[in-house]
């Protein structure tokens, strides 16, 4: 059956290639930027990159921040600053992927990422890609993937930028960022530091946080080298060290307990780019380390991993090009909890996807197929089939088509297979099939600009793993659940000169997720009920005014009420709540200053169950940029 697919595939790209003048020559553009072309081959997908001011706005706070404001995706906090994870359409933590350069850098014990260990002024480019067909990055993409990009511009002249915060429960957070490029070599670099004492007030009680504390470091360092006009070498390096204090349960005392972690991530790119292809070969070295401590007890792990990868881009002809890939991921995890204290895996995936053009280039579509493999693990085959079709384009108005289906898969996680006396290595893995359509629309007149998307989307997942006890009262993981998540997505967003100095831009979105199980071989009360810390309405907006060298910024977010139960019970079930940030802004020539309101209106809310969240609070930044000449 899987090589019946593969043959087909091949089939239908001889049969295009057939249609093809044998010298048609295809120049490519010489590589001038190292980055990730892989949401290229998305054309059924919507693709969500947010704003540079976005990304200035929360420069000094966790990536987080920006999902939660430029997309439909759920942050669960522990508290302010700490543990935080993610709900992507109505999936869990461990269903969305988070590459770095093109590399998986979700942790391979638990299979999620904790975004309170990933800074925005690390990264040069954020990219969100709801939906499952996001997968080619690795597996358990069936919410989407995040995809942080720290790029390379041999064009670019240097400049070097220097931030400084200051802000409310003795926080501090500075940065330096210098890029370009001298003769064939470009450059990346980000170095930042920051702590806060968290030691906000818990608006219920009165009193002050306790334990809270957090400090983080690090660097981000990219250099390239621009061989000749068609290739060119990239060398990355991102070394990330975070201390911090568990924050405690209202009404909950400690005085030890905290985790640090220390993640190292180095990568290799080689890229050339011919008439007709090109080729991309990667490889990485990452390191996580944890090490946890609550009284006298301390907990230990560390993952060393080896990812390699090897890409070749093949033009067919003016409209249609396919694409090889091939992976290899080598882990070694050492944790006293597992069986051996520790565990080794080896994991290969081959890939096949095909993009182009149909009738009269009016029909972009792309097919993907997938195959990884991994001993005494049951993986399916993973195909994508992504369409993309304008049905009306004027000069003023544009109206165009989106849908895509994919069959995904999630690896059973390195602590569900190998913990000590509990896991379970023979796990199937988790399948989840996709569908998905939208609609959007671009409105022009004069120099108002609007922008209107709306997208229905269906994904069912089987063999859903929980821990659950045994007759023993042990815990142990199992394939016991199917859930069902669909839901609509919308978003508007608008720009426009109110006058010759004035401008005004926003950006609004609006989520319904509903995501309950189907079926459960466990606890059959739960069959029919919404997930738990899974809000069925969210929506968002962030407004900009621009007057001259001043902005006035304010980012909104509205989110339902979610249940912390597995029956829904409505007794334990957090409140919906309401969030304002606002700043003002002034900039001119090499200066910056601003200074911002978070929580405006000073709300009392939960994110999750028995955590307290700051109330209103200061920030005030300067930021100096210093240009040279190339």
């Amino acid at each position: 059956m899987r090589l019946g697919i593969v043959l087909l595939f091949w089939v239908f790209a001889l049969n295009i290639y057939a249609q093809t003048p044998v010298d048609s020559a295809i120049t490519l553009q010489e590589v001038m930027v190292l980055g990730n072309f892989e949401k290229q081959f998305l054309p059924g997908n919507d693709i969500i990159i947010p704003k540079a001011t976005t990304l200035q706005f929360y420069h000094s706070d966790n990536i987080s921040e920006v999902l939660r404001q430029q997309s439909s995706i759920h942050i669960k906090e522990y508290g302010n600053g700490m543990l935080s994870t993610i709900a992507f359409r109505g999936t869990n933590a461990s269903q969305t992927t988070v590459l770095w350069n093109n590399f998986n850098i979700n942790s391979f014990t638990l299979g999620q990422m904790d975004f309170s260990l990933l800074p925005t002024q690390a990264v040069d480019e954020i990219t969100i890609i709801p939906g499952s067909g996001s997968s080619a990055g690795g597996s358990g993409a069936f919410g989407g993937s995040v995809l942080l990009q720290n790029q390379v511009d041999f064009n670019a002249a240097p400049s070097i930028t220097i931030s400084q915060q200051v802000g409310s429960f003795g926080q501090y957070s500075t940065s330096l960022n210098a890029e370009g490029s001298i003769r064939k070599l470009g450059f990346d670099t980000r170095l930042y530091w920051g702590k806060s004492d968290n030691d906000f007030e818990i608006l219920s009680t009165g009193e002050h946080q306790n334990n809270a504390y957090f400090e983080r470091k690090g660097i981000n360092q990219s250099l390239g080298y621009q061989i000749n006009k068609n290739s060119s070498l990239k060398a990355a390096l991102w070394y990330n060290d975070n201390f911090r204090e568990i924050q405690p349960p209202i009404g909950i005392k400690r005085n030890t307990n905290n985790q640090e972690d220390k993640n190292f991530r180095s990568t290799l790119n080689y890229q050339y780019s011919g008439n007709r292809s090109k080729l991309s070969l990667g490889t990485g070295f990452f390191q996580d380390e944890m090490v946890y401590r609550l009284d006298q007890a301390t907990s230990y792990f560390k993952v060393n991993r080896i990812e390699s990868f090897a890409d070749y881009n093949y033009h067919l002809s003016d409209h249609h090009q396919i694409k090889f890939s091939a992976r290899h991921n080598a882990i070694k995890a050492e944790n006293e909890s597992y069986n051996g204290g520790g565990a080794e895996e080896q994991r290969y995936s081959l890939g096949l996807q095909l993009k182009g053009r149909l009738f009269r280039n009016e029909l972009e579509y792309a097919l993907h197929i997938r195959q990884q493999m991994v001993q005494d693990v049951n993986i399916p085959v993973s195909p994508y089939i992504g369409l993309s079709v304008p049905l009306i384009e004027q000069n003023n108005y544009k109206l165009r088509l989106k849908a895509n289906t994919s069959y995904n898969y999630r690896l059973p996680t390195l602590n569900d297979r190998f913990w000590n006396n509990a896991g379970n290595p023979e796990l199937n893995a988790e399948t989840g099939w996709n569908k998905e359509v939208g609609i959007s629309s671009e409105h022009y007149l004069q120099n108002v600009k609007l922008n209107i998307s709306v997208t229905a989307f269906h994904n069912l997942v089987d063999n859903w793993i929980q821990w659950t006890p045994d007759a023993q009262g042990t815990f142990r993981p199992r394939n016991i659940k199917e859930v069902l998540a669909r839901g609509v997505e919308a978003s508007i967003n608008f720009n426009t000169p109110i006058a010759e100095v004035l401008h005004f831009k926003t950006n609004l979105q609006y989520s319904y997720s509903k995501s309950t199980v189907e079926q459960s071989e466990r606890n059959a009360n739960e069959i029919g009920t919404q997930l738990i810390y899974t809000p069925l309405h969210k929506a968002n907006g962030d407004f900009t005014l621009q007057w001259r060298s001043f902005s006035l910024q304010a980012f909104q977010q509205w989110t339902g009420k979610v249940y912390t139960t597995n029956t829904n019970s409505e007794i334990y079930a957090l409140d919906a709540f309401f969030l304002t940030d606002a700043a003002l802004a002034w900039e001119k020539r090499s200066w910056r200053f601003s200074g911002r309101v978070n929580n405006v209106f000073n709300t009392d809310y939960r994110v999750y169950a028995g955590y307290a969240m700051p109330g209103i609070n200061y920030q005030l930044s300067i930021q100096y940029q210093l240009n040279f000449n190339k």
